[in-house]
């Protein structure tokens, strides 16, 4: 299937979209400072928002992609969907694969087949909203959140690009998602307000919004953006939390963290503007990021009540890195050859994701 919007009302693009390491740096620093949260460190008790700043990244990522296919005359829906999957899919069934034949002995009370169809199937954001359940796989919800994304935004960015001001249209749209986190959150609460699809849909928009716009951002409110999400970091405010803070709050903070992000990945996304994020052993780990944040979990359960804090955070690192490196190379690599044979014409990504 194929949309054919007025591409006339979008500037052309160039063939190739580069790559930008800075961009898979930030993504590595998200993805530490999540394992860091999950392993209870004192300083990272904000570390949650890590997962903020993926959705702004992979907002601009995707955008910038089916993008570059609009201006080039369509987007081949079909053939975008069969990519996600490649590129999403094996890794995660691998660790489901795991879950079921580990789970007996380490997790006997769980409801196993359920748990691991729920996150097979992409959802565990709502049933983590609304029921709170699973724990061993349930971050595996902002998969299942970026997934309904990417199921959808192919349908819609057409329309989009076609309206005579997408930028406002992607404002408006980022606008109406905060409000509706904020409405969540006092109506029903942070659980459904924190993992819900349709609740977090702000920081994918924000990176949209970078995509299309791509404004200028100078190093100086970089910084400014770097400061302030490392404060948010360090802050905890999530209300499962053993410290008294509000659902409100937890909003708020979370558009914080997702408008850091936004300055951050506009910036990263120029040329040569990566910085430190560009710094080769820390590209490498944002390659290896998405690896790293399945298979962290469900060491950090295993660990994280029964020893301190560096055994728990080393061992989840070693364990979760070896994964991923594993799944990179010996998977995900091949599997990304397999597909460049296999769609010879497509765009490179300009970022692993």
């Amino acid at each position: 299937m194929s949309l054919h919007p007025a591409t006339s009302l979008f500037p052309p693009r160039p063939t190739d979209i580069p790559y930008r390491p800075g961009l898979d740096g930030l993504r590595a620093l998200s993805c530490l400072v999540v394992v860091f949260f999950h392993s209870w460190a004192p300083w990272a008790g904000g570390g949650f928002v890590g997962v903020d700043v993926f959705f702004v990244i992979s907002g601009y990522v995707i955008t910038t992609m089916l993008a570059g296919e609009v201006a080039g005359g369509s987007i081949r829906v079909g053939r975008f969907y069969a990519r996600r999957a490649v590129r999403l899919y094996p890794t995660l069934l691998l660790l489901v694969v795991a879950y079921l034949a580990l789970a007996p002995l380490l997790w006997p009370a769980d409801r196993q087949w359920l748990y691991a169809g729920l996150a097979a199937f992409f959802l565990t954001d709502y049933s983590l909203g609304h029921f709170g359940q699973p724990l061993v796989v349930g971050h595996s919800w902002s998969i299942a959140v970026e997934e309904k994304f990417y199921l959808l935004w192919p349908l819609v960015l057409p329309f989009v690009l076609r309206a005579r001001r997408p930028v406002a249209w992607l404002v408006a749209a980022f606008v109406a998602a905060t409000a509706w986190r904020c409405f969540t959150a006092v109506q029903w609460g942070w659980l459904q307000a924190y993992f819900t699809f349709d609740a977090r849909l702000s920081g994918l928009m924000l990176g949209a919004i970078a995509a299309v716009a791509r404004p200028k951002v100078s190093g100086i409110a970089a910084s400014i953006a770097a400061v302030a999400l490392a404060i948010v970091i360090a802050v905890p405010t999530l209300p499962s939390l053993p410290f008294h803070r509000t659902v409100e709050a937890t909003t708020l903070v979370i558009t914080l963290a997702e408008l850091s992000a936004f300055l951050l990945v506009c910036r990263a996304a120029r040329p040569g503007a990566g910085g430190v994020l560009a710094w080769p052993p820390l590209v490498y780990v944002g390659r290896l990021s998405y690896g790293i944040y399945l298979w962290h979990f469900p060491i950090v359960v295993l660990l994280r009540d029964h020893h301190p804090l560096w055994i728990t955070a080393a061992g989840t690192l070693l364990f979760s890195g070896v994964m991923a490196a594993l799944c990179l190379h010996l998977m995900d690599d091949p599997l990304r050859r397999w597909r460049q044979r296999r769609w010879p014409k497509e765009r490179p990504e300009p970022v692993a994701g």
